[in-house]
C-alpha cells in the first residue's frame, strides 16, 4: 500500500538527497549511463510532451532502472517490444499488435502506473514517483535497507535486495545504478536543474566536498556571533567543521536534541545575518552565554589544577574504578585514585569549566572518559589549541588515553596520568612517541569551549 507523500516524508526524501553521495568507485559507471540518458533527450521529450508536465530526465530515468536503456524493450518491466508484456505488469500495451513502438510502449506504462500523472517534479515528489514505480516492498517489509532502486552505488546503501518477485536476500548487492545516483550525476554534469532547495551538509564517508562547504566554513569564521572555528576553508566537510557547527548551534541558542553536526539553510541564514534568531534561541544563547562567560579564567584554572596534579604526583594513583570520579565535588582533594580521563574531568569540574563529556552539569553518575570526550568536545586542528585544552590517542575509535594541555606552541606542554607513578609534566613530541610505540598513531584535539 503506497505511503502518502506527508511532510515527513518529503523531508526524509530531501534530508536522503541532500547526503547522497556517489561511491567513488562507482562514479564513473553512474557517469557513463548519465552521458547515454543525456544523449537520447530528443526520444525521451517526445513521450514527455505527449504526457503532460513530466520532465524528460524522469523518462530517461525509468528507462534506465526498467529497460537498461535499450529502446528495444518495454518500459514497463523491460520484456521485448517484440510482444505484449509477460512480467508484471503483463499483457501490456492491451491495445495494437506486436512489434511496439520503444514510445508507444514508454507512454502506455507511464500512463497506467500514474507516473505521467504527476504534477509536482520537485526532487522529493520525483523519487516518491521512483520508488512507487518499483514498489514499496522495502519501505513496508525490509525498512532498514533503503531501496538500492533509488540509493545503489551511493552512501545510503550497502546490501540487501529482493532477487525475485517476493524473495528477499540480505546479502545480495544490487549491481545497478539507483535512479537518484544517476539523478545526481546529471544533475552534477549540468545537464538538468533540479529543484532541491540546496545540499544539507553533514559529516560522511567520502567527506562531503565542495564551494557550498568553502562558504559554510566561511561563515563558521566570520559571523555576527564568534568564530566557531571550523579548520580552516579547505572545501572539505571533516571532523574540525562538523564540531564547529554543533558548537555554533549550542551558542545560537538551538535546542540541546537539535545540536548536531548538519549545516542546513536556516543556520546558513542565521550566520549570514539575513535572518534574525528566534526569541526562544536568543533566550538560550543569553543562558549559555552567561553561564561560560570567563573563558580565560576557566582555562587558567584548568591548568592550574593539572599543575597541582604533578605538584602531589606521590599522592595520586591510576585507578579505573568506580570511585575515579568520587571528587567531583572536592576540590584538591587527596589521596586521590583516578584514571587519565577522570583526572582531567576532575580539572575541569574543580575549575567551574564546562563539562567535557556532556552537556550540562556533573554527574559522577553518569561516568565519562575518552570516548565521551571525543564525543562531546569540540575537534580543533592543532594550531587552535589553547592552555585547557584536551588531546586524546587513538585507536580504538572511543579513545586510548587523554592528556591537559597546559602550554601552546609548537611542542605543546601536557599533563598526563598514565599509571601509578600519578600525573607528569611532558611534551607532546614524547608522549605522542610513546603513545604510537603501542599503536596508538592518530591524535585529536579537543575543546570543550
Amino acid at each position: 500500500m503506497a505511503p502518502p507523500l506527508t511532510a515527513a516524508l518529503r523531508q526524509e526524501y530531501r534530508q536522503l538527497w541532500e547526503s547522497c553521495i556517489v561511491r567513488p568507485a562507482k562514479l564513473a559507471a553512474a557517469d557513463a549511463l548519465a552521458v547515454k540518458i543525456a544523449a537520447s533527450r530528443d526520444r525521451y521529450e517526445a513521450v514527455a510532451a505527449q504526457l503532460g508536465s513530466i520532465p524528460w530526465y524522469a523518462v530517461g530515468l525509468v528507462h534506465a532502472m526498467e529497460g537498461g536503456l535499450d529502446f528495444g524493450t518495454h518500459l514497463h518491466n523491460g520484456d521485448p517490444l517484440t510482444a505484449r508484456t509477460v512480467h508484471v505488469p503483463p499483457g501490456r500495451p492491451p491495445d495494437g499488435s506486436p512489434p511496439y513502438t520503444w514510445e508507444a510502449s514508454a507512454e502506455d506504462a507511464l500512463t497506467f502506473t500514474g507516473f505521467a500523472a504527476g504534477k509536482d517534479w520537485s526532487v522529493a515528489s520525483m523519487l516518491y514517483e521512483l520508488e512507487a514505480y518499483n514498489g514499496w516492498g522495502y519501505r513496508s517489509s525490509h525498512p532498514e535497507t533503503l531501496t538500492p532502486y533509488l540509493w545503489s552505488f551511493s552512501n545510503h546503501y550497502a546490501k540487501g535486495k529482493y532477487v525475485a518477485d517476493g524473495t528477499w536476500s540480505a546479502t545480495a548487492v544490487s549491481q545497478q545504478a539507483g535512479a537518484a545516483v544517476l539523478l545526481k550525476r546529471l544533475e552534477a554534469r549540468g545537464v538538468v536543474t533540479l529543484d532541491s532547495g540546496g545540499r544539507r551538509l553533514q559529516l560522511a564517508n567520502p567527506h562531503m566536498q565542495g564551494p557550498d562547504v568553502e562558504y559554510a566554513q566561511h561563515l563558521l569564521q566570520s559571523n555576527p556571533f564568534d568564530n566557531f572555528n571550523p579548520g580552516g576553508v579547505d572545501g572539505d566537510y571533516g571532523p574540525l567543521t562538523a564540531a564547529a557547527v554543533e558548537r555554533a548551534k549550542w551558542f545560537l541558542g538551538y535546542a540541546p536534541n537539535d545540536v548536531d553536526d548538519t549545516f542546513g539553510p536556516a543556520l546558513r541564514l542565521f550566520l549570514e545575518g539575513t535572518k534574525k534568531l528566534p526569541a526562544r534561541y536568543l533566550r538560550l544563547r543569553r543562558q549559555r552565554v552567561k553561564a561560560f562567560p570567563g573563558e580565560a579564567k576557566a582555562r587558567a584554572a584548568i591548568v592550574r589544577w593539572a599543575l597541582w596534579g604533578v605538584q602531589n604526583t606521590a599522592r595520586i594513583a591510576y585507578s579505573q574504578g568506580t570511585t575515579r570520579l568520587t571528587a567531583l565535588a572536592g576540590p584538591g582533594t587527596l589521596p586521590l585514585g583516578t584514571d587519565c580521563s577522570g583526572f582531567a574531568t576532575l580539572c575541569y569540574a574543580w575549575a567551574e569549566a564546562p563539562n567535557p563529556n556532556f552537556h550540562g552539569p556533573y554527574d559522577p553518575a553518569k561516568g565519562g572518559y575518552t570516548g565521551t570526550m571525543l564525543s562531546r568536545c569540540r575537534h580543533i586542528p592543532r594550531a587552535a589549541i589553547q592552555p585547557g585544552d584536551l588531546v586524546v590517542w587513538t585507536p580504538p575509535d572511543d579513545g586510548h588515553h587523554v592528556c591537559v594541555v597546559v602550554a601552546a606552541g609548537a611542542d605543546p606542554l601536557l599533563v598526563s596520568h598514565g599509571d601509578d607513578t600519578g600525573p607528569k609534566k611532558l611534551r607532546f613530541s614524547a608522549e605522542d612517541a610513546a603513545q604510537r610505540r603501542h599503536g596508538h598513531a592518530t591524535v585529536t584535539w579537543l575543546s570543550a569551549f
